[in-house]
């Protein structure tokens, strides 16, 4: 199962902007880049006043949104002339320009920081994404370290082979902070929904383990914190490949010059940040194990309905905390009572979660130890205890990934079919089988390639590629 990025020229067909790349003959012979004078004096009549204005601080003029309907800003009208919402959020239109470069096709993503819009460079004629910064003084603070990280990740990342986004330029536009990037395919949650939330095999796993160690590797090297490493932050590069890159560097940090101590997705928030603890980059490789383990079930490993449930839920799979953790971290009282034992709790299903009723393998339902060795090192209530991204690299689970390039394809799920369902699977797999085997006696090939298409209930066919050697 494949998904493939955008192809250029079937997005701009798709989005019926082919007009818009012969604008410049619609008007005279006019040939981009303009200069701001040769603008105003074809199209200053279809400019808003605003724009008449602000066109002459850029030195070249790409694209200017004529097509569309355009906000009638005015330097006396609040929310910025009329361009931001009550938040700060800029407003975009879509088929407007930003920078009188870029043309909006769509909204990608939105988040507390602002948005992020996939346009086209007109100038490259290249599809990007730019994150718009709302505009706020905080939000503003933070995209600054942003940037700071993102220019360092950059220069460390000149090969590109670290797996990890590249911003191509920033700008101010309209007293908005705008930060480019390349344009990546789907993240790692839409891949999982896809497939209905049933997970990958452990070879696509331990690929992309081995991807995202990668970028941790280089971002422990420059003591840089990402602090929300998730399944939507990590994003497929290219076409059938199964190449990932990491994004989304808004909430980061260097690990001396920690901004916030509210960070990190709840599901993939480690124990020391809901506690209150210092924390350090060790809580990257804590989000790590809760990503590896979604990636093989398909959910979430701790899928708390509020903090208080979210530590429940990582003390019924990995017992309790070690009292010294718990006796010296500033919210405990939030969590426990004065003896140390644990509030109780009941979520929104009725369910109340017991201390170390559970397992990692019986929850994971899997018997590799290597795997669940992998991620108990990772998932160490101590984080002095866990692994570092290098020494997560020697780790003989990874290590197995040099003699196997998965492709990108699904292990079948087994967890939701009935047992008698289950049985006939079974029968039909080794029936299957039997009939290639006695083929292959009377075939001259000594390798015989079959996909097996199989009927495992009324409602699931799964996919099961197989390649049978003799």
């Amino acid at each position: 199962m494949q998904f493939p990025m955008e192809n250029l020229s079937d997005s701009i067909t798709t989005k019926g902007l082919s007009n818009k790349l012969e604008e410049a003959k619609l008007y005279k012979g006019q040939r981009l880049p303009m200069s701001p004078t040769e603008a105003l004096r074809h199209f200053q009549g279809r400019l808003t006043e605003f724009e008449q204005q602000e066109i002459m601080d850029y030195s070249e003029i790409w694209f200017l949104g004529l097509e569309t309907k355009k906000i009638k800003a005015s330097h006396g009208i609040p929310q910025n002339a009329g361009y931001d919402d009550e938040h700060g959020s800029y407003n975009r239109i879509l088929h407007d320009h930003i920078g009188f470069r870029f043309e909006v096709l769509e909204v990608i993503g939105k988040g507390s920081f602002g948005q992020v819009l996939k346009c086209l460079d007109h100038k490259t004629q290249e599809l990007v994404a730019i994150k718009v910064i709302r505009n706020k003084k905080r939000f503003h603070h933070q995209a600054l370290v942003e940037l700071k990280i993102l220019d360092a990740v950059r220069r460390k990342d000149r090969e590109k082979c670290h797996n990890v986004i590249h911003m191509k330029e920033y700008f101010y536009f309209r007293n908005h902070l705008c930060i480019t990037f390349e344009l990546l395919g789907v993240n790692l949650y839409e891949l999982i929904k896809k497939n209905n939330f049933q997970g990958f095999s452990l070879a696509l796993i331990r690929h992309f383990t081995r991807s995202l160690l990668k970028c941790l590797q280089m971002l422990y090297k420059e003591k840089i914190i990402h602090c929300d490493l998730k399944l939507e932050n990590i994003l497929l590069s290219q076409k059938g490949q199964g190449n990932i890159k990491v994004v989304d560097f808004g909430s980061s940090c260097y690990e001396q010059q920690r901004v916030y101590t509210y960070i990190q997705s709840r599901f993939y928030r480690s124990p020391e940040v809901i506690l209150g603890h210092p924390y350090s980059m060790a809580i990257d490789m804590w989000s790590l194990g809760c990503i590896m383990a979604e990636l093989y079930t398909g959910f979430p490993l701790f899928p708390g309905e509020s903090e208080v449930e979210q530590i429940a839920c990582i003390m019924e799979v990995l017992g309790m905390p070690p009292k010294d953790f718990v006796q010296t971290a500033s919210r405990r009282r939030l969590f426990f009572d004065s003896k140390g034992n644990p509030r109780n709790i009941t979520n929104s299903k009725g369910r109340k979660r017991r201390p170390n009723s559970k397992d990692l393998a019986s929850v994971l339902k899997t018997d590799d130890p290597l795997f669940l060795d992998f991620l108990q090192h990772c998932l160490a209530w101590d984080p002095t205890k866990r692994m570092t991204p290098d020494e997560a690299m020697q780790h003989e689970w990874i290590q197995e990934a040099r003699l196997n390039k998965p492709r990108l394809t699904f292990r079948p799920s087994m967890a939701f079919f009935p047992f008698i369902d289950f049985l006939k699977y079974i029968i039909y797999i080794l029936g299957l089988l039997f009939y290639c085997c006695t083929l292959c006696r009377y075939s001259k090939p000594k390798q015989l390639r079959c996909a097996i298409f199989c009927m495992a209930s009324k409602k699931n066919v799964l996919p099961c590629k197989m390649v049978i050697s003799f």
